[in-house]
């Protein structure tokens, strides 16, 4: 890889920027974190007075960085950044600013400024206009933290007046996940990882297999319309009720597979805009979800629960059976109609913004030809 990058840098030095936006598109597809690649798209894009996408490519290099535990502060920055790092977090911080305020422009008017009090609250706590963060030491939202909801890892699932559908229908997705099961091939890991990336600190445990599997009807958002076929009194429930649609995030509904001796280790959700549900459909005993802060919740089938993914938690089945769930994202209940349209509008918008996609790849080649 590093080889590649080389290459790129010294297409860039001969203003070869076709050539080394090419290289570090090759690149990026394999390393999606690789900060130094995204860094030099951005010098690349920057060289070709595409000012917008400089800075969007630069932002890429600033998340994964920090999410690493890079750019925290000059002795965290890698040397070759040191001298420009403090113009790259102005260009990309002043660009979101941007973003976010045309956003709430369109909600405002969309929906009346009174309406959306939480909602600019919430987006001036993003940007870090105010100082509002979760109370609890344990919670610390990846992405977005919504300020004014009922606080607690854990909620009543009867707040969803869905719930009661799902669990009445308990015995017909029970079957359709057993009939899944059944085929050995239905089943794809929860997690995705790059090329060379471990699952150690996300799965660990002394089963004979650890693994966190799942058999998704949405995933990121997207409708898995093969797997809706093969479960269809599961997959007409689900279109009869209010899903968390955001798009390229929400829904995540699947069958969650815990395999025996499985423990996903603790981590944090990304927003308390949204909880998570589960209808526990077969669990053994040594079996639990540790919320913390909250303490332990043991599943019972057909008994729902919820949580708010955004507290540190974690989930372990220490038995030598399986354990299924039916799992779901879902608005937090707390959010009015308008809010939950409010905040789709503008996470879509900074997701936008924030993610460089192979589509936005494709527009540069044609932009650089």
């Amino acid at each position: 890889m590093q080889e590649t990058l080389d290459q790129a840098f010294a297409s860039l030095q001969l203003g070869q920027l076709a050539l080394a936006a090419s290289k570090l598109r090759g690149l990026l597809l394999q390393e999606p974190r690789n900060i130094f690649a995204w860094m030099a798209l951005g010098d690349t894009l920057e060289r070709a007075g595409l000012r917008y996408d400089a800075i969007r490519a630069r932002s890429q290099a600033l998340r994964h960085g920090r999410a690493a535990g890079y750019f925290m502060n000059m002795a965290t920055t890698p040397v070759p950044f040191q001298p420009v790092i403090q113009g790259v977090i102005g260009a990309v911080n002043q660009q979101l600013y941007e973003v976010v305020g045309k956003g709430l422009d369109q909600v405002h008017a969309r929906f009346g400024a009174p309406a959306m009090q939480r909602v600019t609250h919430a987006m001036n706590a993003f940007l870090g206009h105010i100082q509002d963060h979760p109370r609890s030491p344990h919670q610390a939202p990846k992405f977005l933290y919504f300020p004014g909801l009922p606080e607690g890892p854990y909620h009543d699932p009867a707040l969803h007046p869905w719930s009661a559908t799902l669990v009445e229908a308990f015995d017909a997705i029970h079957a359709e996940a057993m009939s899944v099961m059944r085929d050995n091939d239905a089943l794809e890991d929860f997690l995705t990882f790059t090329p060379g990336q471990s699952k150690a600190g996300y799965l660990g445990g002394d089963g004979p297999r650890p693994a966190w599997d799942a058999f998704f009807f949405y995933r990121h958002g997207e409708r898995y319309d093969a797997n809706h076929a093969r479960c269809p009194q599961t997959s007409q429930l689900l279109d009869s009720i209010e899903l968390c649609e955001v798009h390229g995030q929400a829904p995540e509904i699947c069958f969650s597979v815990l395999q025996p001796g499985t423990t996903i280790m603790p981590h944090h959700g990304v927003t308390n805009t949204r909880l998570v549900y589960h209808l526990p459909l077969v669990v053994p005993e040594q079996c639990a979800l540790n919320v913390f802060g909250g303490g332990e919740h043991h599943w019972r089938e057909r008994e729902p629960m919820m949580f708010d993914d955004t507290y540190m938690h974690e989930a372990w089945n220490r038995s030598a059976q399986t354990r299924i769930i039916l799992l779901m994202d879902c608005w937090n209940p707390h959010l009015r109609p308008e809010e939950r349209a409010a905040v789709k509008q503008m996470v879509e918008l900074i997701s936008a913004y924030e993610d460089f996609s192979d589509q936005d790849f494709s527009r540069v080649a044609l932009l650089l030809a």
